[in-house]
């Protein structure tokens, strides 16, 4: 019975890629999957039910990081009065402290957008604290908004008038 071991060259193959690189490894160099030269990393999660998008690209040199998240719809006042002036009162604070950028779009959404630089090498470690950083600074306006966006819309009570 004879064993036969095929040799294939080191540029072929994930593992082969993966054992040439120095560690840490730094992802905006890798290139395991032939994707070509990509610039930014990209990547979407949801935090609170909100969903995030982050890009990590250069700089300068520099790798940074930008967060957006969309919270949706802002409530209609006929919706609730009471409820659209608690996120616009919301959001006023979390321009002012929060560093960053909280906005109602031109179609009347609410977005948050921010960004940090991050350390090198790139790592999926450095990815991960960069987004964790800007979640941290946006958390407690962050969890208001959800909270009051997630209320129970008030019913309307007999005679037109709407309590809260």
């Amino acid at each position: 019975m004879s064993a036969t071991v095929e040799s294939r060259p080191e540029t072929h193959g994930v593992i082969a890629r993966l054992g040439s690189c120095p560690l840490p490894i730094e992802l905006s160099q890798l290139h395991l999957f032939d994707a070509g030269d990509k610039e930014a990393i990209s990547f979407r999660f949801a935090f609170h039910d909100v969903p995030f998008s982050c890009t990590a690209e250069r700089r300068e040199g520099k790798p940074m990081l930008a967060l957006v998240g969309d919270f949706g719809a802002l409530p209609y006042t006929v919706e609730g009065a009471e409820r659209r002036r608690s996120v616009q009162t919301i959001l006023a604070a979390a321009k002012r402290r929060s560093g960053l950028d909280w906005t109602i779009t031109r179609t009347q959404t609410i977005a948050v957008a921010g960004g940090i630089a991050l350390d090198l090498p790139l790592t999926p470690r450095a990815l991960v604290v960069g987004t964790v950083a800007l979640l941290l600074r946006a958390l407690p306006y962050l969890e208001l908004l959800v909270e009051v966006l997630s209320a129970p819309k008030p019913l309307p009570q007999p005679g037109g008038s709407v309590t809260t």
